[in-house]
């Protein structure tokens, strides 16, 4: 290995909300120490790269361990930033960078009251009611970590009944919900089971908050009341924290291979990681592995035709690759025969670091196609229901284009701050100047322009935004357009369950204990498009239900 100077060295990388910066200690022969300067992570999400990783790194001497998975962005700022400061203490990073495989899990044939795929959510919640009832569990994880796509929500709630906090009354909210579906909604969802799972959501978030320790609050009045105890990443600390302090066992980096069933009645499951294969046979088994937003795009194309042009940018779990829905199919179970992707707010150009938490407001701005033309409404029904409409529009690129002068300042001052770029963002004194920066017909857009400008004159938008969103552009100070990609937080589709959870299969018939919960079945819940707040609410409402119906 190189020699490195003795002293303590910086380095600084981004990662997934700015820049990363380590202090890296040497005696000059070796790393003795490495701590976390400063980062602006979301808080939780990126704690167990924060805890793992320097560790690992002096412990191994090497940079050469693996990300996080969940944690991809903010592991490689650290492992990164580790390499700068290496750098700067005079050594080469390739004699610091042996590969560091992980620590294998074992594997070996287990007995359980419950089995459960998946350590998202639904799978940590369901786990934690049936421990807390005394029934031994077992969870498997395709990642290192638990939390899923969980870990990176907001924690939004659409509850009914809770005593946290004031919230929704059952019937005005499923009455909300069915006027919202006459907006667009292409298929339809079963409202009785959003009921039944609704009137039981205020008791399984009091139950929530009571296991985690966490307080209910109202982060949101209207068009519905959306409570929270915290963000994802953090609930999903306390439900593990609970799971394993109630003598549960979660086996992470495995993969469960099959449901072992004699036709009707399931016995366990095989599961495999690094170190083999293995059985766990068990009373009851929950296939809770998510949806398959990073897995199977030739599903929702065939659903969706019109998204084999669009660049749709996934912000669930990269694990999310439909593993459950192989499983259950060789299992004998049937499937809705249709995949959507679940709408998320639009999505920027990275640099940018737009997420939940401070997405802009664009119900005042247009969106143009790449033929630089309107398509849509700016301001829907509901502000999902937006990305929903570019799925369908089908365009290779979007654009959002807001009048410099009247947009938001604060937002203006964060665009300035980067370097032009037409996959980010671009500034231009005419609508000119902005068609030729993001190679889009200038033509198409000045006329897009002129009729945008008379609809703001007359009140009278051909896409139906209200007045109260009409407002023209004054041009004086120039334009902004960002590239923006519509997102998706996961899939909605999945195999067919009851209102008791079982799976059903292809004879009409259900097995007596396999379960399939959350993302795994949740055509009945949506339509074509998802809508804030309903998913956490209702996938965590059956796992407290399950878990009642359960024992030893």
């Amino acid at each position: 290995m190189s020699k490195l100077t003795a002293g303590t060295f910086e380095g600084t990388a981004p990662g997934h909300n700015g820049d990363i910066t380590v202090a890296l200690t040497t005696d000059g022969e070796r790393i003795t120490d490495l701590k976390l300067v400063k980062e602006q992570e979301t808080p939780h999400v990126g704690d167990n790269a924060f805890k793992w990783l320097p560790e690992a790194i002096v412990k191994n001497q090497s940079v050469g361990v693996d990300a996080v998975s969940g944690a991809s962005f903010t592991s490689h700022g650290i492992i990164n930033a580790t390499k700068k400061a290496l750098e700067a203490a005079g050594g080469k990073v390739e004699d610091w960078d042996k590969h560091v495989p992980k620590p294998l899990v074992a594997a070996k044939d287990q007995t359980a009251d419950v089995v459960i795929a998946g350590g998202g959510l639904t799978g940590l919640a369901s786990a934690a009611f049936a421990a807390e009832k005394g029934l031994k569990v077992i969870v498997i994880e395709k990642n290192d970590q638990v939390g899923g796509s969980f870990r990176y929500a907001a924690g939004a709630f659409a509850t009914c009944g809770s005593s946290q906090a004031e919230d929704n009354q059952v019937d005005d909210l499923v009455a909300w919900v069915k006027e919202l579906n006459r907006h667009g909604a292409k298929k339809e969802m079963n409202y009785d089971f959003l009921h039944y799972l609704e009137e039981n959501s205020g008791k399984a978030f009091d139950d929530l908050c009571q296991i985690t320790g966490l307080k209910g609050q109202k982060i949101q009045d209207a068009p519905y009341k959306v409570l929270t105890p915290g963000p994802g990443a953090l609930i999903t600390e306390r439900l593990e924290a609970y799971i394993k302090d109630h003598g549960g066992l979660i086996l992470p980096d495995t993969v469960i291979t099959k449901v072992l069933t004699d036709g009707s009645h399931a016995a366990g499951i095989m599961a495999k990681n690094a170190s083999g294969s293995f059985k766990i046979t068990a009373k009851y088994v929950i296939i809770a592995t998510g949806g398959a937003s990073a897995g199977h795009r030739d599903w929702l194309e065939k659903e969706t035709p019109s998204l084999a042009n669009v660049h749709v940018f996934n912000e669930a779990n990269p694990a999310n690759t439909g593993d459950g829905y192989g499983i259950l199919k060789e299992a004998g179970a049937d499937f809705y025969g249709h995949e959507y992707y679940k709408n998320a707010f639009l999505d920027f150009g990275w640099p940018l670091r737009i997420y939940y938490a401070n997405v802009p407001d664009y119900s005042k701005a247009i969106l143009v196609n790449a033929d630089a033309k309107r398509f849509t409404n700016e301001a829907p029904f509901f502000v999902l229901n937006l990305t929903t409409a570019l799925y369908y529009e089908g365009s290779p690129r979007y654009y959002l284009i807001y009048d410099a002068k009247t947009m938001d300042q604060d937002f203006r001052k964060k665009l300035d701050s980067q370097q032009e770029d037409p996959k980010v963002v671009v500034h231009a004194q005419t609508s000119e100047e902005l068609a030729k920066k993001l190679s889009i017909d200038p033509e198409a857009l000045a006329q897009t322009f002129a009729d945008y400008q008379k609809a703001c004159e007359t009140g009278q938008d051909e896409f139906g935004k209200d007045q109260a969103h009409l407002e023209k552009f004054d041009g004086s100070e120039g334009y902004y357009g960002l590239y923006v990609m519509p997102g998706c937080w996961g899939t909605i589709g999945g195999v067919k369950i009851n209102q008791e959870f079982q799976v059903e299969k292809t004879d009409g018939s259900y097995f007596d204990n396999l379960y399939a919960l959350g993302e795994m079945s949740t055509s009945e819940l949506f339509s074509d498009f998802y809508i804030a707040g309903f998913s956490l609410a209702n996938y965590f409402t059956e796992a407290k239900l399950l878990a009642e119906k359960l024992d030893k």
